[in-house]
């Protein structure tokens, strides 16, 4: 399924659509800023991840980078880790220990997750920021989509 259309306040429709890297590229790919962000992502997935996991594991992208804002500042990104066998966990965990420099080299700000309930960071990554609700005219419980990429 192809990523959908942002809406009128340049958000993705609610719910975590799922995509590759290849749609990410194309989609999201229309500024010199998102160029870079999107060609940071693919040397993050390379060097950080390509490595350790086999098959990789699926990544939820979210936070300016993934509405229709020009000049996103990072990439938020959730390691879904959840589904791996205890080793990938801990490596997955070990890498997250790394958090500072990997944003200071890739932009990326990466949180990882072990489990899903009501409550975990994917579900906390769909809720707008209240500040940016209320300059769109959106009630502060709005929620936005995100991409997970397999």
């Amino acid at each position: 399924m192809p990523i959908p259309s942002f809406d009128q306040y340049g958000l993705l429709p609610d719910g975590v659509h799922s995509c590759t890297l290849e749609e990410v590229e194309a989609v999201l790919g229309w500024s010199s800023k998102r160029r870079l962000l999107t060609h940071q992502l693919r040397d993050f997935i390379s060097a950080e991840l390509s490595p350790t996991f086999l098959p990789l594991p699926p990544l939820v992208l979210g936070g300016s980078y993934v509405t229709a804002e020009d000049n996103p500042a990072d990439i938020n990104l959730v390691l879904e880790l959840q589904h791996l066998s205890y080793h990938e966990k801990v490596q997955g965990l070990v890498l997250c220990q790394r958090v500072p420099a990997i944003f200071q080299r890739y932009r990326i700000e990466m949180t990882p997750t072990l489990q899903r309930s009501g409550n975990d960071i994917v579900t906390y990554y769909q809720h707008l920021n209240p500040r940016k609700a209320f300059a769109k005219n959106l009630f502060h419980g709005h929620k936005k989509g995100l991409l997970r990429m397999h």
